[in-house]
């Protein structure tokens, strides 16, 4: 099925998806986006998202066009209009197009729908690999679209058949966060997280929820990582994919 996605007040099918070569996510990979999925059709934690899009805008001095209250009606009516047992939503926020390759100005505003791909269950039973990566992001309290680092340590995290990488200050031996993913060290009966220099995830929040429900103490400190290593269990959130298929 050709699905719909809500690019600049229009709703249109993904070969229609165009944006200049001049604009900054292209010329730069200068925007902000954010993704999230649903649950039995629901999308999870909208408002939150939303609000982290807003502030990531916020970071990068770039100009949402529409409100939030309008943002979260696109979403409800992109979830009607297409057909989409559980849906992958990303908000794209570019930088524009650009009068010398580097000042922003008039952001296109794209809401896409997909397909979402759980993840494979066996991850959930038998655990996975994970690697370093030596650097961190730039502007992590932002979701940015520069992604260089990202993409190029999943890479190497693929090469050796783990599923993610985490980025580490080798000079400090300090723990950030991984690629895609918020980490958590479950040690001494309880769980440490790191708290600086991170994305705040929107499903990191979740857990300091359940760990409040279930009394189970959560700190925020730095994690370096010779006390990371002999944790008696590490874990993060296993993303949802969307579909490459339209």
């Amino acid at each position: 099925m050709n699905h719909l996605h809500y690019f600049n007040s229009r709703w249109v099918p993904e070969s229609e998806l165009l944006i200049s070569a001049r604009d900054l996510s292209v010329a730069r990979g200068f925007g902000i986006f954010d993704f999230l999925r649903t649950y039995q059709k629901k999308p999870f934690r909208l408002k939150e998202h939303i609000d982290r899009f807003y502030r990531s805008a916020d970071y990068l001095e770039l100009q949402i066009p529409v409100s939030k209250t309008e943002l979260f009606s696109i979403v409800e009516k992109g979830l009607s209009i297409n057909d989409l047992s559980d849906a992958a939503i990303r908000m794209t926020l570019t930088g524009g197009v650009s009068p010398d390759f580097m000042t922003p100005a008039n952001s296109s505003l794209i809401v896409g729908f997909y397909p979402c791909v759980n993840p494979d269950p066996k991850l959930y039973e038998q655990g996975a690999h994970i690697i370093t990566t030596p650097t961190m992001r730039h502007l992590p309290r932002a979701k940015s679209l520069s992604y260089l680092t990202a993409v190029l340590a999943q890479r190497a995290a693929k090469r050796v058949g783990a599923i993610e990488a985490l980025y580490v200050d080798t000079l400090s031996g300090n723990v950030f966060e991984g690629t895609t993913t918020n980490i958590f060290c479950v040690k001494d009966g309880g769980i440490i997280t790191p708290g600086k220099d991170i994305l705040l995830g929107i499903t990191r929040g979740v857990v300091f929820e359940l760990c409040e429900s279930l009394q189970i103490v959560l700190r925020e400190q730095g994690l370096r990582l010779r006390i990371f290593l002999p944790a008696t269990r590490l874990f993060l959130r296993v993303q949802a994919r969307r579909s490459c298929r339209s």
